[in-house]
């Protein structure tokens, strides 16, 4: 099984599993970084919407992104049970968006850049894709040694470390940028109990018009 048959398959049970993992408040940390009302936003890595129904309060558009066509079922229901029209599920990969050049206000990618093989070239879709003056803002798990995330939960990257996510944003041409802990941790157990619980750090950074 690869990532998408990994989350296909638990898509209708993520949202309970997903609270053992991280707390509620990550999502507002995240939201309290940008002013989104009547903005176009774009959340990658969306699952079953935790970060896009919050934005489609007040953003104007939310596209939101995943690689799971179940986990944008679970988010398309959600919507529909609460009448949120201005959602936009897509089927796609991070490190090839869908959308088009310069047409997103802010992007968001909450605990999902983690998952993402190229996770370097998804940095520049991001940059590709957002306006002259657009802002992303990412949420993920700090550097760990917990192997068994390989292949239990189809983890690509044990984390990253602040340099890191600093040089790509850097390197994809971003400016004001920062990456910081939230203070918040990820707890992870494996199929034998081994606890992995890393640190939680928030980047963010904008797009500098010339």
């Amino acid at each position: 099984m690869n990532s998408v048959g990994y989350f296909d398959s638990i898509a209708d049970k993520w949202d309970v599993i997903r609270e053992d993992y991280f707390e509620d408040k990550l999502k507002y940390i995240a939201l309290s970084q940008f002013n989104i009302k009547n903005k176009i936003c774009a959340d990658l890595g969306c699952g079953t919407g935790f970060i896009s129904l919050a934005l489609a309060q007040d953003a104007k558009l939310v596209f939101s992104l995943d690689n799971s066509r179940n986990m944008l079922k679970q988010l398309h229901s959600e919507a529909l049970d609460k009448s949120i029209k201005n959602i936009y599920p897509i089927k796609g990969s991070m490190s090839d968006l869908p959308l088009f050049d310069e047409s997103i206000d802010v992007v968001f990618v909450n605990m999902a850049l983690h998952h993402v093989v190229d996770a370097k070239k998804a940095i520049n879709e991001i940059y590709r894709v957002l306006k002259k003056d657009g802002t992303f803002v990412i949420c993920d798990v700090e550097e760990h040694d917990g192997e068994w995330a390989r292949i239990e939960m189809h983890d690509e990257w044990l984390g990253f470390s602040h340099k890191m996510i600093s040089d790509w944003v850097k390197n994809a041409g971003f400016k004001d940028i920062q990456v910081e802990s939230t203070g918040l941790k990820c707890t992870g157990y494996s199929s034998k109990g081994e606890c992995t619980e890393p640190g939680i750090f928030m980047a963010k950074g904008i797009k500098r018009g010339e």
